[in-house]
């Protein structure tokens, strides 16, 4: 197995653990209108943006020269990109959510 390739499942597994954690906190602070496939996008989008540091760090601990680095990274956030596109689009075709009711904290 290359080292890029390494790099990159490291930073898919990495991205995918920590990408659960975003997408969930971000659902919980707005919620999502879309339904699955919304959320499936919204957590594809999490995961690729968790996905790029642990991408980076283990190509510079691997040795991999930087501008591959650079280029992979550069991949990752294309694919986010379409993915937050196509989130978009379906939030915005979907019914908004009901009002919640305002909690009172301390």
């Amino acid at each position: 197995m290359s080292d890029w390739l390494l790099a990159v499942l490291i930073g898919i597994a990495l991205g995918l653990a920590i990408g659960a954690r975003l997408a969930r906190d971000s659902k919980k602070k707005q919620g999502l209108r879309g339904g699955a496939a919304s959320e499936a996008l919204h957590y594809l989008a999490c995961a690729g943006i968790a996905s790029v540091l642990p991408f980076v760090l283990a190509g510079l601990v691997l040795g991999l020269p930087f501008l591959r680095l650079l280029g992979t990274g550069v991949g990752f956030l294309a694919i986010v990109a379409l993915a937050l596109l196509a989130f978009a689009a379906l939030e915005q075709a979907a019914p908004p959510l009901p009002e919640r009711p305002v909690e009172l904290t301390d």
